[in-house]
């Protein structure tokens, strides 16, 4: 008996497999050239899992439908999600990271002035990831010519063919699809700051989440805030970013 407590005590506990759902979001969830997944927000959640001693199995899907999963399926971890007053009471609220402004983007020959105003932009085709946080922000605005996608990849072709007016994103995700687009990114232009949006990216539990598993989750997220290590990847990716424009 006590050969098997002595084992019993000193055999290392296996790490369990975390379900981990997201989408495609440059810089914060990219697909590498060998197919593997990585970007900011997903070394944020590598180090968040290490931390809590866990292997996430992350798997990327439609926006919409990681939503769904995450809103519906327990013990699932969504990233990177707005912490809205709307979506507050749905999810178990982790951590959240800082983040760049969001706009409504044109080409600059047709948008040659910013705009200091949202409610003059309503008449033009303005294309939303479908489910997002956005979609729901700028129709409750009255802005009836959305155009709500699946993927975002054909965005700015689409905006260059005139099938599209406006199309959201931060500096850093248009330069990206600029970049990927083979377009030259000083062709497009900020119309609009959405300075409502302007929010952190958050990673969320499901609602009905074990409560130990979120509690160590939420523990999790503040070491990796307090010991530098969430500091050094922000810090990695973004002067990265800022080398890459320049």
């Amino acid at each position: 008996m006590g050969m098997v407590l002595w084992l019993f005590t000193v055999l290392p506990v296996r790490a369990a497999t975390l379900q981990v759902v997201t989408e495609y979001l440059y810089p914060y969830q990219i697909k590498n050239e060998d197919g593997s997944l990585g970007g900011f927000m997903t070394e944020v959640v590598h180090a968040l899992c290490q931390q809590a001693g866990d292997i996430p199995d992350i798997r990327v899907m439609p926006w919409a439908r990681a939503y769904q999963t995450a809103l519906t399926t327990q013990n699932v971890l969504i990233y990177s999600i707005v912490h809205t007053e709307a979506r507050s009471p749905y999810f178990n609220w982790i951590g959240e990271v800082k983040t760049d402004p969001i706009y409504l983007w044109g080409l600059a020959r047709r948008f040659p002035a910013q705009s200091d105003s949202l409610m003059l932009l309503k008449k033009y085709r303005v294309a939303v990831l479908r489910g997002s946080n956005v979609a729901q922000y700028l129709a409750k605005h009255q802005f009836s010519n959305l155009k709500p996608l699946s993927y975002e990849d054909q965005l700015l072709r689409m905006l260059e063919k005139d099938r599209l007016d406006l199309v959201v994103g931060t500096e850093q995700t248009i330069w990206q699809r600029a970049t990927k687009a083979g377009m030259d990114f000083n062709t497009l232009a900020k119309v609009v700051e959405l300075t409502e949006l302007n929010t952190n990216l958050s990673i969320a539990f499901n609602i009905t989440s074990d409560p130990k598993l979120v509690a160590r989750y939420r523990d999790a997220f503040s070491t990796i805030s307090s010991n530098g290590k969430l500091a050094g990847i922000q810090q990695k990716w973004f002067d990265y970013i800022q080398f890459a424009k320049h």
